[in-house]
């Protein structure tokens, strides 16, 4: 059985993409003779490990070096840091047989990276997010570079990779591609019959932050409704900015038309419930997978023009783009689902295919276990 020890030790913890795309890939490798432990200081993960009743450990280290203040604590824990580091790693080789570390965030990638391979262990490093000042403007990306090289660096998506490789400089050998994925049974297909439907639901799944664009949602559905009174929208999730948001939705006098459902964990249920779906970010989207599971259950998509958002969204064939933090675009492209539903239908269906061929949950198990059991 092959044995990895996941870590970490992030600067703040939300339920995102990042933490849905671990619990997805432990679930899916053990089930192939894989066993995972987890020893970190990120709530959200020790709670669904232990929900699970997977191993999990708590452990605190000093905060990510991602912003000014932890970069300068950072001179004055790193050495209890590493040796904190390579006693837990010590302990996991010898007691417990791991001979793999998957890396999740800066913290012990710059700090567990070294000792992880003089006790003979493999590193894996997961970029889930795109870069930004955090690391590109980060006095220890150097750093980050050279120890890249002692390491395997899986890219969610292919603006990651070449983030990774023309603006960070880790080498292109030490860069793995590896889209998120899907479990397509998870996500049924219904028939949409907006001719005979007394409303156009209008869906959306994301954490309630800045960067997803919300408040641009709601001016396009502001927009809308002067020429589809039926049009509804359901958000699902929750976030710092709900309070705002909701604010903003009673301003716009669209209290009325507007479910928010907050964080729900069967998502899935509810795409069942969208005509179309829209994801609005315009800050980062790395991937979207929450755009893939809306394409998985047949929902037309649209999505705004950033990120990863392009990999997955042939425009005009298996959903449609929008330009970022423009409510008139996002609603103009809306508006084409609602007055063209044959065109709306066909582009759903071939965006089903093309998450069966390329971001089936199936699909990133097996590249993940190529990577793993060596």
């Amino acid at each position: 059985m092959k044995k990895i020890l996941i870590l970490k030790f992030p600067f703040s913890s939300l339920f995102g993409g990042g933490e849905r795309h671990t619990l997805l890939l432990v679930e899916g490798l053990r089930k192939k003779g894989f066993d995972f432990f987890l020893v970190s200081s990120c709530p959200v993960l020790l709670r669904e490990f232990r929900a699970r009743k997977w191993h999990a450990r708590r452990a605190r280290v000093g905060l990510e070096p991602v912003s000014k203040g932890a970069l300068l604590m950072w001179p004055f824990t790193i050495v209890y840091t590493v040796l904190y580091l390579s006693l837990i790693l010590s302990y996991y080789r010898f007691r417990k047989g791991v001979t793999a570390v998957y890396c999740l965030s800066l913290t012990e990638k710059i700090a567990a990276t070294l000792p992880a391979r003089m006790l003979g262990m493999r590193v894996y490093w997961a970029e889930h997010v795109t870069f930004e000042r955090w690391l590109t403007k980060n006095p220890l990306r150097p750093l980050y570079r050279f120890l890249s090289r002692c390491a395997t660096v899986i890219a969610i998506s292919a603006v990651i990779r070449e983030q990774l490789t023309n603006v960070i400089g880790v080498p292109d050998r030490s860069v793995k591609l590896v889209y998120c994925g899907v479990d397509t049974s998870r996500f049924v297909m219904r028939e949409r019959r907006w001719e005979h439907a007394a409303r156009f639901n209008v869906g959306c799944v994301a954490r309630l932050e800045s960067e997803k664009g919300i408040e641009y949602l709601l001016q396009a559905i502001n927009i809308i409704r002067e020429f589809v009174p039926s049009v509804r929208l359901i958000v699902v999730g929750e976030g710092s900015e709900r309070k705002k948001l909701v604010w903003l939705s009673e301003q716009l006098g669209l209290k009325e038309i507007i479910q928010w459902i907050g964080y729900q964990r069967e998502v899935e249920r509810w795409y069942g419930y969208f005509d179309a779906y829209v994801l609005p970010s315009v800050k980062r989207e790395s991937f979207g997978v929450t755009l893939v599971e809306a394409m998985a259950s047949g929902v037309p998509v649209v999505a705004s023009k950033i990120g990863g958002t392009q990999e997955i969204i042939d425009p005009g064939k298996t959903g449609l783009l929008a330009e970022p933090g423009s409510g008139r675009d996002l609603a103009d492209q809306l508006l084409y689902l609602y007055n063209n539903r044959s065109e709306a239908k066909e582009m759903a269906l071939r965006a089903r295919v093309k998450v069966e061929e390329r971001f089936s949950l199936e699909r990133m198990e097996r590249d993940f276990y190529l990577l793993f059991r060596k």
